[in-house]
């Protein structure tokens, strides 16, 4: 046999106490003006009751103070232990980048220190490698000082958590666990963002010990990558001068990357290598370039301002043609320039301008295929010039090579 046990609820007690009382007071009060009850014995019997009716009811407010104390705290509890798992995930995410730091300040001394050794010259260049391993551990560091922050904050929201306006303290834990959200959305890419940078400052060094150790250049060379070429799509400018023994090489463009061109022609080829400046003052400071390394008898860096070039009623500013009246029998052409902000399809006019001067089996590489002008370039090259084949070679900044299909 199951007993069921009737709880009222401390609203229900206070309404049913007051309508008890209520109504026993009408009742003496009709029993007394019927005579049937004495008045004094009935304002007594009235007064006693509704004391009885106070008693309950102080009861009742007791009783449903302390029930929502026991929610109060039973959500506290709740709240205490959310906050005590953002705790813990906090110190995991420090533990963490703690962790990928300390690796990769390993890794950049380990790699440039021991590079560094074995190149000598090009300091410079490799100390700026370096430089930016050293970058990305430093925005490491303040990622894992935010979470740091963070988990002050955290402790803070623990110690208020037995405060009076524990109400607002809900609020406070989402917002908190949205923070903590967005941080661990920040250190996945951050990590993705370090390793990815990671293996590619790796590429770059070991692109540059290979046409270095390949050409021994006489002088400190200068500074790759950014503005100027990377070194791996120097290295397979390098490669296809040593293969193909072009006899003239021309690049759109002139800097660090005509200096290394040079020596490749030197070293392999036996051929000239013109580059075309745009810029004056630039052409000259190619030109000293060329000269300090001791290959003027190879390298031509010719200025060729901007004009306007007209084809099929378009025009657009490209160097000078009259610069390159002299030659014939191109076999490979890098085209790195004009600058892409000098303005739309700026690279373009390369092909149609120096494809008829090209051997049949003659090369062009089109630097800076990662940008969405240089693929436009490249897929309208195909379109117009369906005797080309392309493929795209994987470079920092990506790179496109087309040459004559020979079937």
């Amino acid at each position: 046999m199951t007993r069921t046990t009737l709880t009222l609820s401390p609203r229900l007690l206070l309404i049913g106490s007051a309508a008890f009382a209520g109504l026993a007071v009408v009742v003496l009060v009709a029993l007394s003006v019927a005579g049937a009850v004495d008045p004094v014995t009935a304002v007594q019997l009235a007064a006693s009751l509704l004391l009885l009716a106070a008693a309950a009811a102080i009861v009742a407010s007791v009783r449903r103070t302390d029930g929502k104390a026991l929610r109060i705290d039973n959500r506290t509890k709740r709240q205490d232990a959310a906050l005590l798992r953002a705790e813990r995930t906090l110190t995991q995410l420090t533990a963490t980048l703690d962790g990928l730091t300390g690796r990769l300040v390993d890794a950049s001394r380990s790699q440039s220190g021991s590079v560094l050794a074995a190149l000598g010259e090009d300091r410079m260049t490799l100390t700026t490698q370096a430089g930016r391993l050293a970058e990305l551990s430093e925005s490491m560091s303040e990622i894992r000082a935010l979470v740091r922050d963070n988990a002050a904050e955290l402790r803070e929201m623990r110690g208020l958590l037995h405060d009076e306006t524990t109400g607002g303290v809900a609020q406070t834990v989402r917002q908190i666990g949205e923070r903590l959200d967005a941080l661990s959305e920040a250190v996945r890419d951050g990590r993705s963002e370090l390793s990815g940078a990671v293996r590619q400052n790796y590429a770059q060094l070991e692109a540059l010990i290979d046409v270095r150790a390949l050409l021994q250049p006489r002088a400190p060379m200068p500074r790759l990558r950014g503005w100027a070429a990377s070194p791996d799509v120097l290295r397979l400018l390098v490669e296809r001068i040593a293969v193909d023994h072009a006899k003239i090489v021309v690049e759109c463009g002139s800097g660090a990357s005509t200096v290394w061109l040079g020596y490749a022609a030197q070293r392999f080829g036996g051929g000239r290598v013109i580059a075309l400046e745009h810029d004056e003052r630039f052409a000259r400071s190619s030109r000293d370039l060329v000269l300090a390394h001791g290959l003027q008898d190879v390298v031509e860096v010719r200025h060729a301002p901007l004009t306007s070039w007209t084809a099929g009623g378009e025009t657009i500013p490209w160097y000078d043609t009259r610069a390159l009246d002299d030659l014939t029998d191109i076999g490979l052409v890098f085209v790195d320039g004009p600058p892409g902000a000098t303005a739309p399809m700026v690279r373009y006019p390369a092909m149609p301008v120096l494809l008829p001067r090209c051997a049949p089996d003659a090369w062009f590489v089109l630097d800076d295929g990662a940008r969405p002008a240089e693929r436009e370039v490249a897929d309208r090259w195909l379109r117009e010039f369906p005797e080309l084949t392309a493929s795209a070679y994987p470079a920092e900044k990506g790179a496109m090579v087309l040459r004559r299909d020979k079937g």
